[in-house]
């Protein structure tokens, strides 16, 4: 699995990711905090192909994040 980008960079309320897949998986994005606290996790299913996954961020406060990805337990990508 292959994360290509986040869209837009600068999120007010909703994120779209585009993901590459070579194979049927499950994705994990752990959305941290500049302290490296854990704001948010979204869980997805995601199929083999090429897909956009929508990230709703309104919930969290304004600030800077990192996206840390997952497929499974593997480590795919951060992203600031």
């Amino acid at each position: 699995m292959y994360i290509q980008n986040l869209r837009p960079g600068l999120v007010e309320d909703t994120s779209y990711v585009t993901i590459l897949a070579n194979k049927d998986g499950r994705l994990v994005i752990k959305v941290l905090d500049v302290q490296g606290r854990l704001a948010k996790t979204v869980v997805a299913n995601i199929n083999e192909g090429k897909q956009q996954l929508e990230l709703h961020m309104g919930d969290l406060h304004t600030g800077r994040y990192v996206l840390n990805a997952f497929s499974g337990d593997t480590f795919i990508k951060s992203i600031r």
